[in-house]
């Protein structure tokens, strides 16, 4: 958990998991009727909606990585958070708070997942996007029965707005189809080393209602993990169980025009933080903790003659409900955060259908998202903080491209412009005379953000860009608690990172190679970051935010997927990024971050291999599926401190990860499919996020857990 008053570096990174062969594409094993000689000879096709279009993954001249549905449903995942951890490039901390995640691309990530500002990241479930005004978490998301998840690398200013400073996530579910009956279920049992039993069961249909008209599509899924940390209250205490239902309907009551509606909620109970050394802590307080969100999204689109017409109008409650015990062993009051989000959206796109060389898009964005925050600490809070965080935002937005040399060549042109009213607002007294006026703030901030490509297509299986491109990230006041203690710190402005990149994908040999590589330099000025100061009268200390300097650096993504033979897929993939400050920082007098070093929670290298093979097993269409996984995190460091205390920043540092997974499936000719699974195979144990003030706050990563998975499909 990252609070307003401490920073202690809680996250949790989940046990191996499944590395998909769709990097840079989907990967090929069996055929959707699972028999392996009749499965296409090279990799799949992929298409995309990156760009607001439809495109092939190959066209698009973004460094992005997409994982499938269909694939995501035979593995043994349970989250989105476990798919994202296998992308190259991308890292995934799940924090104590109730499972939620922190995420970083190319090592940007935001300085905490509480109350330290808003995402760097985009994410988006639909078109519903998960931004808050001063936190990044993201949900867990449940995994199942998804259409496909693109993942954008580097800065999305332009089309994705103030989120997307270094990167985009885009979880896009199944539709509800309009004339074809489908159902399927999955269910898996499965143990812990050092837990206990856990268990998921997931189920989709889909149901025609007016043919060519009205559908509807419902999908739910229970998951119950049993915890594998000890302490003086028993043992397994961080168990979780998670609730989902997602619900959609498509509607074409008249040609050219589609509705598509959805409501999806998710509910997640976890016992304590994953938070333990050796997987034992000496905490004697309940640390229970809630999370969950209910999100509501209706998208028109209306095909005119030569532009698409598309409103996306959204509205997300987002909620996390937490307690942590701050001085595990010691008989104090725990911290309990009340964390409560409300953000409504509206996008209006429009794009052209042109059949010459020339294409455009144009949208507008608005944005009404408020916060509110009450927080407890024994004596150290006696009277409860509580304060709401509001924002107002519009933007505008366009993109202008012409094809040239016989369509060889195409320039695009685009921007950005974003402007955001950010507020405080004081909801009660903190220890202050009676009569002491309520904080009321109100803070504007501006932005522009430009993008230039030029892409090169020689011909249909191969492309080459060369890119210039921004992105940003709002403003935010400081929390109630800093203005009290030191009146003189200042907003935190907006920060802004610009990209130059050159990147090639293609498709080679019949499709039985596909890669994407880019070589990038990034600039990121006036990072949002965190300082400790102290509490008058205290030795404690509160985390205030405040605008560095600069960091910067150059980094390669390098994806390559083969299927060199009938049945077999081999997949590798490796990203390195050089950020790093550009100039000593210091804070109180003391050694903060020396130049050239690496900014906190951001690994350098990610790295990744898949082998899997598909094969018949007799001659009546059965088939067998063996799979081989295996990923490397380099080591996260994490620095604390608390300016105006006469002591010295600390610096955590993690482990690097290496883990494994190894799976054999069965699938019968029709319908059913079971597979035996193990996951973080060599029982990895190490620290992928190290913690502070003592190693009661290391991260403990899942134990080995193997299991079995029972899948049925009928259509």
């Amino acid at each position: 958990m990252n609070s307003a008053l401490l920073r202690l570096g809680a996250a949790l990174i989940p046990g191996t998991t499944f590395l998909l062969a769709s990097l840079p594409a989907a990967a090929a094993g069996a055929s959707a009727d699972n028999n392996a000689t009749a499965e296409p000879a090279g990799l799949e096709e992929i298409v995309v909606t990156a760009q607001k279009r439809e495109q092939r993954l190959q066209d698009v001249p973004i460094s992005m990585s997409v994982t499938t549905g269909a694939d995501l449903d035979k593995s043994s995942l349970q989250s989105v958070s476990d798919a994202l951890g296998q992308i190259p490039g991308v890292a995934v901390n799940v924090t104590g708070q109730g499972g939620e995640t922190l995420l970083t691309i190319r090592g940007v990530t935001a300085a905490g997942p509480l109350f330290s500002g808003p995402s760097p990241i985009g994410y988006y479930l639909d078109s519903v996007p998960f931004g808050l005004v001063g936190s990044s978490v993201e949900p867990n998301l449940n995994s199942y029965d998804l259409d496909h998840i693109e993942v954008l690398r580097g800065p999305q200013g332009t089309l994705y707005g103030a989120s997307a400073l270094n990167g985009v996530v885009r979880v896009l579910t199944n539709d509800a189809q309009l004339n074809d009956f489908d159902f399927k279920a999955r269910a898996s049992s499965s143990s812990t080393d050092g837990g206990g039993g856990n268990y998921s069961a997931d189920m989709a249909v889909n149901l025609p209602i007016i043919n060519d008209v009205l559908a509807a599509r419902l999908v739910v899924g229970e998951e119950h993990d049993s915890g594998w940390i000890n302490s003086p209250l028993g043992n397994g205490i961080n168990t979780m169980d998670e609730k989902d239902i997602r619900f959609k309907v498509t509607a074409v009551p008249m040609e050219n025009l589609t509705i598509k509606a959805s409501a999806s909620h998710e509910q997640v109970d976890s016992g304590a933080p994953p938070t333990a050394q050796n997987d034992y802590t000496p905490s004697t307080k309940q640390q229970p903790i809630t999370s969950g969100f209910n999100a509501f999204d209706i998208k028109t689109d209306y095909q005119a003659q030569y532009v698409d017409v598309t409103s996306a109008t959204s509205y997300l409650e987002f909620r996390d409900d937490g307690s942590l015990d701050t001085d595990p062993g010691v008989d104090t009051p725990p911290l309990t955060t009340n964390l409560s989000s409300h953000v409504f959206t509206e996008e209006l796109n429009l794009t052209s259908k042109l059949e010459g060389p020339w294409r455009w898009s144009a949208g507008a964005f608005y944005r009404s998202a408020r916060d509110d925050t009450y927080q407890t600490l024994g004596d150290l809070i006696p009277d409860p903080v509580s304060a709401a965080n509001t924002s107002k935002s519009e933007a505008v937005f366009g993109e202008l491209a012409r094809r040239f040399l016989d369509n060889q060549l195409e320039l695009s042109v685009g921007g950005r412009y974003f402007h955001d009213e950010v507020g405080l607002q004081q909801l009660g007294v903190y220890g202050q005379p009676a009569g002491s006026p309520l904080i009321n703030t109100d803070t504007p901030f501006n932005a522009t953000t430009p993008r230039v490509v030029l892409s090169w297509f020689p011909d249909h299986d191969l492309t080459m860009y060369a890119s210039y491109a921004q992105g940003f990230r709002s403003g935010y006041p400081q929390s109630i608690l800093v203005q009290l203690q030191a009146p003189s710190f200042e907003p935190v402005k907006p920060d802004k990172l610009t990209n130059y990149e050159i990147g090639g994908k293609g498709n080679l040999f019949d499709n039985r190679l596909t890669f994407d590589m880019a070589v990038y330099y990034m600039k990121w000025n006036d990072i949002q970051q965190t300082l400790g100061i102290p509490v008058a009268g205290t030795s404690a200390f509160i985390v205030a935010n405040v605008n560095g300097q600069a960091a910067s650096g150059a980094g390669v993504d390098f994806a390559v997927t083969a299927k060199p033979v009938q049945g077999l897929t081999l997949g590798v993939n490796f990203s390195w990024n050089g950020l790093h400050e550009d100039s000593t920082v210091l804070s109180g007098g003391d050694l903060l971050f020396p130049s050239g070093s690496r900014i906190d929670d951001s690994p350098a290298y990610t790295a990744g291999a898949l082998i899997e093979y598909n094969f018949p097993l007799g001659t009546a269409g059965w088939t067998g599926d063996l799979a081989a996984t295996a990923r490397y995190t380099s080591e996260q460091t994490t620095t604390h401190t608390s300016s105006g205390v006469d002591i010295a920043p600390i610096v955590a540092e993690s482990n690097s990860i290496t883990t494994g997974r190894v799976s054999f499936a069965v699938a019968a000719p029709q319908n059913w499919r079971v597979m035996l699974y193990v996951d973080n195979v060599g029982n990895n144990r190490d620290v992928p996020l190290a913690g502070y003030p003592t190693p009661d706050f290391n991260v403990s990563m899942q134990p080995r857990t193997a299991g079995v998975q029972v899948d049925y499909h009928y259509k």
